[in-house]
């Protein structure tokens, strides 16, 4: 049985398998539905509703070996966020949506993966 007081504290994060170092502070936006309320002359609550994507931010370590521009050239992959605490979120066909940045002295690289809304694979 599963620890149920246990938070989230730790996450792997790969794509098309294969793991990438993170420095712990790896951040998801699961995306799908995004309601916006509209409202009549006499009445509340209706609303329209738009897909948002899926977005999964992490800092990569920037060790011997790593490209950079490899990761930044990343199109059609499955990004996965695989929690401590057992829950995994996919996104299919993801892609890097924006431009890595890093500085020395740091030793991390900001890499910003986006795709359709995620899935949670139970």
């Amino acid at each position: 049985m599963a620890n149920r007081n246990k938070v989230l504290g730790q996450a792997r994060v790969k794509y098309d398998g294969e793991l990438l170092e993170t420095d712990g502070q790896s951040q998801m936006e699961l995306g799908g539905p995004v309601r916006t309320a509209v409202r009549g002359d006499y009445q509340a609550g209706a609303f329209s509703e738009a897909t948002a994507e899926s977005k999964l931010t992490a800092n990569v370590l920037i060790k011997a070996g790593l490209s950079l521009v490899g990761l930044r050239n990343i199109d059609n992959a499955t990004v996965t966020f695989e929690a401590d605490t057992g829950q995994t979120y996919i996104v299919r066909n993801a892609y890097v949506a924006d431009v890595i940045s890093f500085s020395s002295g740091e030793g991390k690289a900001a890499v910003v993966f986006q795709g359709p809304p995620a899935e949670e694979m139970l």
